[in-house]
């Protein structure tokens, strides 16, 4: 597995380094020094200490460092459509920087849950309900934010027709991109806990059957019933990492309804304030009718901020509870069947 990872790694590795170059206009050869980089530390790495879960931890590092190059890269178009209104032509080379970013993305969460096979059961399991960092999700977050707005830049340019829609985003200051990242963030977070929620599902398949078969992360749960004095004190344990686990979500669904509040404070104040210059200045009637489209022009960033932000945070809490829901059922679940196994063997 090492191996195939060392593979996977090199070719994602070798697409970020070669589009930051494209990006910026470098010279191709300065794609070469990541690699060499990468190489030469996990090299060291396996030289100092050939150990499985050393080598997983090192891929793990690098991968992160890419996914922050990516995201700093996909940062700078982002800005440039939300302060300047658009972005230059070079954004149309990081594409292949895009799907690179999301694959390690997902090579990240694999790594991660193969470097725990080793732990403690209990340890396995928390890490497991943990889900996946905040560090590397929030950076991933930022590059499907950022390749959001480069979309809808493109469709506005594209198909007029859709630019009732996407000048909503990318017109309306910093707040409507902030909500898109904080959605993306909490989505990210709750799609991996939904699938270790259904990993763990079918792990715990054919649980009771007389015939079932060997399975090492079903045998892993299990071990948790063989010491009865300390089971409640695990379970209790499994319990309160649930809990916690769902704390950075619920506060991103809490946070993204709050962001659309404070456009409409923005909104309102902003054109409040250009109401009150437009009946102070000495304009006729003539100047008055262009100023005042001017001055209640902020209204627009007041109600398509709480509709953006009301929009998403519908569907995030949505999800937030099924997957909530889901993964309480599966704990209920595994709690009655170790005590189940603690009457029946004695354990």
């Amino acid at each position: 597995m090492v191996i195939a990872l060392a593979v996977i790694y090199s070719i994602l590795v070798a697409l970020v380094s070669v589009n930051v170059t494209q990006a910026f206009d470098a010279p191709i050869l300065y794609a070469a020094a990541p690699l060499i980089l990468a190489f030469a530390v996990v090299g060291s790495i396996y030289l100092w200490r050939n150990e499985r879960n050393t080598l997983l931890q090192t891929f793990n590092a690098i991968g992160i460092l890419a996914v922050a190059v990516s995201a700093a890269t996909f940062a700078f178009p982002a800005m440039e459509i939300v302060f300047t209104g658009s972005s230059g032509p070079w954004t149309a080379k990081l594409t292949p920087m895009f799907v690179a970013a999301l694959a390690l993305y997902g090579t990240n969460i694999w790594i991660d849950a193969a470097a725990s096979t080793r732990d403690d059961a209990l340890d396995w399991l928390a890490r497991f309900l943990a889900g996946p960092n905040l560090l590397v999700s929030l950076l991933t977050a930022l590059i499907l934010c950022s390749g959001t707005l480069i979309a809808l830049e493109w469709l506005g340019d594209t198909a007029p027709a859709s630019q009732a829609v996407t000048n909503r985003f990318l017109e309306r200051g910093i707040i409507p991109p902030a909500t898109v990242l904080l959605f993306y963030w909490g989505l990210l977070l709750l799609l991996s806990k939904w699938c270790n929620t259904l990993f763990l599902r079918w792990s715990m398949r054919g649980w009771g059957d007389g015939d079932t078969p060997a399975r090492s992360h079903l045998d892993r749960v299990r071990s948790l019933s063989r010491n009865p004095e300390s089971l409640e004190d695990r379970l209790q344990f499994i319990w309160r990492r649930h809990e916690e686990s769902f704390l950075v979500p619920r506060y991103i669904g809490w946070v993204v309804p709050v962001l659309g509040f404070i456009g409409t404070v923005l909104g309102m104040s902003l054109a409040a304030d250009g109401i009150r210059k437009l009946f102070a200045s000495e304009s006729g009637m003539l100047g008055l009718s262009s100023e005042l489209g001017n001055a209640i022009a902020p209204l627009g960033i007041a109600f398509d901020t709480t509709l953006i932000a009301l929009s998403l945070s519908v569907f995030l809490t949505l999800f937030l509870s099924l997957v909530q829901r889901s993964e309480e059922r599966i704990l209920t679940t595994m709690e009655r069947q170790l005590r189940d196994d603690v009457h029946a063997y004695g354990f």
